[in-house]
């Protein structure tokens, strides 16, 4: 995974668990990304502009998001100016964008539905019901309200005033329920580090991260696969990595190092669990490079750009640097 470089990792202990499929509110998920039914990227750091996030779940035979829509429309007319914004999250995990749109169009609805086609962010956002109403803080990345939308305002008001969530979880009745049976499979039998996790890292990530290439860590170990786990948990969530953010619903690429849902929900249950090894062989540890930092081969043409002083903290205001290019004809 082609982490860039000035991305900095957490401080983080690696004595995880899972993820509960209820999670508290007012506990930090983390930042997350996912692509609408339309296939528009939304990143939840990019709202930190606004107060909250409202979320109503949704799937299309269920009775109980149909019956929340009037409500969730009628808050977003009185808080959409007032700094909530407002969605919809599908995580059924059936990559049926095109069956999402078009019932939205039959509801005459127009919300973005973040499509969760790898359940783990409604698994972190400890989403067990449809028809609900999540309130997420882009700011703290904290869920500060999950229930039925017919409280939901009371605790957006608490929210834009200032004041804590005075009844953050409220228990919903409704139809459909919301399982994550591979997460469960993963948290009974383990996660094999050797047969499941190395492989994927090997195939997709290591020929970049490895010594002299262009990532900025080489996964070269078990050890620094486990030291970095929360770094790659953290960009398989937001989707910075695998590299160029491609859309596997549209097109074919070559090396588009794309992963599947299941490769992904291997790598995160794996993070979660620890990052634990097993077996006797260590698959990363095993591979070899050519003695070049070219992962595909020598480039045709190499355009070099002058040295750069980058400090280590910090934001830096955009830089136009001119560089001759002078190929040959």
């Amino acid at each position: 995974m082609n982490i860039l470089c000035h991305l900095k990792m957490s401080l983080i202990a690696l004595g995880f668990t899972f993820i509960p499929l209820l999670a508290s509110a007012s506990e930090r998920v983390g930042d997350f990304s996912l692509l609408d039914q339309h296939g528009v990227f939304h990143q939840m750091s990019w709202y930190d502009d606004h107060k909250l996030i409202a979320l109503l779940v949704q799937a299309n035979d269920s009775a109980a998001t149909q019956k929340a829509l009037p409500q969730f429309k009628a808050l977003q007319a009185r808080y959409d100016e007032l700094g909530v914004e407002f969605m919809m999250i599908n995580p059924m995990g059936k990559t049926n964008r095109a069956a999402v749109a078009q019932q939205l169009l039959d509801w005459n609805v127009h919300f973005p539905v973040l499509m969760d086609d790898a359940k783990v962010i409604s698994q972190s956002l400890g989403i067990n019901t449809t028809g609900e109403v999540l309130l997420f803080d882009p700011g703290s990345f904290t869920v500060e309200y999950r229930g039925p939308v017919s409280n939901a305002a009371t605790a957006i008001e608490e929210v834009l005033a200032g004041q804590v969530v005075s009844a953050a979880i409220v228990a919903s009745s409704t139809a459909i329920d919301v399982s994550y049976p591979t997460a469960q499979q993963h948290q009974r039998d383990g996660v094999s580090y050797e047969k499941d996790v190395a492989p994927i890292l090997a195939q997709n990530c290591a020929s970049c991260h490895r010594e002299g290439g262009i990532a900025p860590f080489a996964l070269d170990s078990h050890a620094m696969a486990q030291g970095w786990s929360p770094m790659i948990r953290e960009v398989l969530m937001t989707k910075r990595m695998p590299p160029g953010q491609l859309d596997s619903h549209v097109g074919e690429f070559i090396n588009d190092m794309l992963i599947t849902d299941a490769e992904v929900q291997l790598i995160i249950h794996w993070a979660d669990a620890g990052a634990p090894k097993d077996g006797t062989v260590d698959p990363l540890a095993q591979l070899s490079w050519p003695k070049t930092k070219w992962a595909f081969g020598e480039p045709d043409y190499i355009i070099k750009l002058p040295e750069q002083s980058v400090p280590p903290t910090g934001v830096l205001d955009y830089r136009q640097v001119s560089v001759p290019i002078d190929i040959p004809a």
